[in-house]
């Protein structure tokens, strides 16, 4: 038998290994995100966001095998290809920062040597203005619910409670009956990337939270806000609820969502002399960048002391 070639052709050395795919590092960077113990959402986000990597690869016929990968391709057929397809570059940057992740993983696991997204930068977003509701939008929407029925009370309450603390429609479908201190006046909310914060609510506040408990009752779910089934409402429900509400009011130049109160929550604290350390610790924000914006576009103070160095005003 002749001896084989010890010099191993191009071919062969490139050809990928189950240890080089797609997905088989995928399912090891999923399996760190479990012992991680990051949230049910966040691991669905990163879950959702590769997936869609991946299929993009292959819509353009591009390796899928992370060690294949470089900087020009990901610049290429991420970012310019979705600049290309419309998308808006929040959504850009949400796909760019899973697939940060996950090649940050792959570098710190030692199963890439070059990392392809180490200087890929996310897009620069455009500022946009914050949509809010006034104050007769807020009452108007708070008349919609018809309060003489279970779900009426509830999304009274619901509405209620986004505007008094502020939280993510996901973190309010979270919330449990045993998350809420009445004594102390304050809400736990399990936040992005399981991070606890507490929320501060009103004597108003609770007195309708007391109320809304009462008629929900005992049930075998701990969770609080609950459909007419008593199961946990979803945050589709809330979604459209709100919306519903929304088109009752004949509110036509806001958007009718939870992040619009929200954001409602925030312009009405910065105005009423919220300091943005507050603020952050209320919303949850990891950065001040979110914060800062808020008290730069809501605060009175910026608009008023504007009359007293106006230039225009100081010329005539």
């Amino acid at each position: 038998m002749a001896r084989r070639r010890n010099k191993l052709s191009p071919d062969i050395l490139q050809q990928p290994t189950e240890s080089d795919s797609f997905e088989y590092l995928f399912n090891l960077f999923m399996r760190d995100c479990r012992i991680r113990n990051l949230s049910e959402h966040t691991s669905k986000y990163y879950r959702n966001e590769l997936t869609k990597f991946q299929k993009r690869l292959e819509r353009n016929q591009i390796s899928t095998s992370p060690v294949k990968l470089n900087e020009e391709t990901i610049k290429d057929v991420i970012i310019l290809g979705m600049m290309k397809e419309g998308k808006r570059e929040t959504t850009i940057n949400a796909n760019l920062r899973a697939i940060r992740s996950f090649f940050n993983f792959l570098e710190r696991e030692g199963f890439i040597t070059q990392n392809p997204v180490k200087n890929v930068k996310l897009v620069r977003q455009k500022r946009t203005i914050i949509e809010t509701f006034s104050r007769e939008q807020i009452h108007s929407l708070l008349r919609q619910p018809d309060r003489t029925t279970f779900t009426g009370i509830r999304d009274y309450t619901i509405m209620m409670l986004l505007l008094e603390t502020g939280v993510r429609v996901r973190e309010l479908c979270d919330i449990q009956t045993n998350d809420i201190n009445f004594q102390d006046g304050l809400i736990r909310i399990d936040g992005k990337g399981n991070k606890e914060r507490f929320v501060p609510i009103q004597n108003r506040m609770k007195k309708q939270l007391a109320n809304y408990l009462q008629i929900r009752g005992s049930l075998d779910t701990k969770t609080l806000f609950v459909n007419i089934d008593n199961e946990p409402l979803q945050i589709r429900a809330v979604q459209t609820a709100i919306s519903k509400y929304g088109r009752q009011a004949g509110i036509q130049n806001v958007r009718c969502s939870p992040h619009t109160f929200r954001h409602t929550f925030a312009k009405m604290s910065v105005q009423n002399g919220a300091d943005v350390f507050s603020l952050q610790s209320v919303l949850g924000h990891t950065s001040m960048d979110m914060v800062r914006n808020y008290v730069n576009m809501f605060s009175n103070e910026v608009r008023d002391n504007h009359s007293k160095f106006s230039p225009i005003e100081k010329l005539f």
